[in-house]
């Protein structure tokens, strides 16, 4: 298969060319090229697949919040090819026999290729003998349980890609004995900038003492990024990016999520932050929940926005504006998450690479509307928000997944990556 007349997104800018696919691969980019079978492109943008490194598909007991069909079409039909599931599911994927139901759940169901993450606990680092993740999750705010510093240094030692939540739980414990609730800001106040600082700057010093490389997620504030060195990659999320306090005391529980959002100018530092490549990756951190669930209280209501139906929309956007340049977000994307966690076959739209490709239409205007989300979750602090540019055709692994606004794959057509059961 040929895309004729290609506009071709990479790390360097855009060129024009042509783009040969044979099988699942890339086989050739260039001009001029040949194949019976071609579809023209007329000059549209091309970027490679998004790779989504943190995501919550939910499923097992919590099916009814998301599950890997209903995620993953969310994020196929968002241009999110490829995607990396976080361990804190019920039951939590802390063990190999969990894992491995975890990765035959979503080789069923999955329309996406995925990786799955492990989760790392007090005791259970031996379990990393019978399986082969595709990182591996700390979550030192103790979402899976209290850790110590001497497990987080072995869980550094012995894993692949160790990736952090980093929010110190101490501080978010002692905080939560003097803030019993009020509006929506308290939740920021339990879980202070400062918890995101301690925890970061333990990881960071971990890290270069044993020269080995980590991975931040969702880092929210110039605190935390003020302990980034050069042993530490991160990401930055969409409502981080776009969203602040303010929209936390507005929109309540729709717009709690952890760490919470946080000032104005610490979204200016995370921007300043990003175009200066001290975070290197954008990632949606689609965490899905009943809606019914988000109209709690501060202290009930749970925590995550669903993000997967609004992502490449919202930064799509912002390229019409100007605010980041097109080759830039694929490098966010695209490049970088591939690179930094290791998925050597994706992230480009090069020779011997996945075929993984977005046709872009940079036209397109709509509004973000719930309702029409892939996702089981029908709600998002962005909602009403204009857009204009989204993806109009989606190829995985060389085969058209979506386009016409419907999809063209079974349900099981993705396949695990970065990892193995």
């Amino acid at each position: 298969m040929l895309l004729s007349n290609c506009k071709i997104v990479g790390p360097g800018g855009v060129t024009r060319g042509d783009i040969l696919i044979e099988g699942e691969k890339i086989k050739e980019v260039g001009k001029n090229l040949r194949a019976d079978e071609k579809i023209e492109v007329k000059g549209k943008l091309v970027m490679p697949g998004i790779v989504d490194v943190h995501v919550h598909m939910r499923d097992f007991k919590e099916s009814k919040k998301e599950d890997f069909y209903s995620g993953s079409r969310a994020a196929l039909a968002n241009g999110v090819t490829t995607y990396i599931d976080m361990p804190n599911s019920i039951p939590p994927v802390t063990d190999a026999k969990t894992f491995k139901m975890r990765c035959a759940e979503a080789a069923r169901k999955s329309v996406a290729d995925f990786g799955i993450n492990f989760g790392i606990t007090q005791d259970n680092l031996h379990e990393l003998d019978k399986i082969e993740p595709a990182a591996c999750k700390i979550y030192m705010d103790g979402a899976l349980g209290s850790i110590g510093d001497e497990t987080i240094e072995n869980a550094v030692k012995k894993c692949k890609t160790p990736v952090f939540h980093a929010e110190d739980a101490g501080t978010i414990e002692r905080n939560k004995k003097y803030i019993k609730g009020g509006d929506f800001l308290a939740h920021g106040q339990i879980r202070e900038p400062r918890a995101e600082e301690l925890a970061v700057k333990k990881v960071a010093e971990i890290a270069q003492r044993l020269e080995k490389r980590v991975h931040i997620c969702h880092i929210s504030s110039r605190k935390g990024l003020a302990q980034l060195n050069n042993f530490t990659s991160s990401e930055a999320t969409p409502h981080h990016l776009l969203l602040t306090e303010t929209d936390l005391k507005e929109k309540k529980g729709v717009a709690k999520t952890n760490p919470p959002l946080r000032s104005h100018l610490d979204l200016k530092m995370l921007w300043e932050a990003l175009r200066a490549g001290r975070i290197q990756i954008i990632a949606s951190d689609h965490a899905p929940h009943i809606e019914s669930e988000k109209e709690k209280g501060v202290l009930e209501a749970p925590s995550g926005i669903p993000n997967l139906d609004v992502m490449s929309k919202l930064f799509l956007t912002l390229v019409n504006k100007g605010t980041i340049p097109l080759p830039a977000l694929a490098t966010l994307m695209c490049t970088n998450p591939a690179r930094i966690f290791n998925i050597e076959q994706k992230g480009e739209i090069a020779a011997g690479k996945d075929a993984d490709i977005l046709i872009l239409d940079m036209e397109k205007t709509g509004k973000i509307d719930p309702t029409e989300f892939y996702s089981k979750a029908k709600y998002s602090p962005f909602e009403g928000w204009k857009t204009k540019g989204a993806v109009e055709t989606v190829i995985l692994r060389g085969k058209v997944a979506f386009e016409d606004d419907d999809f063209n794959i079974k349900k099981g057509h993705g396949k695990m990556i970065g990892g193995k059961a």
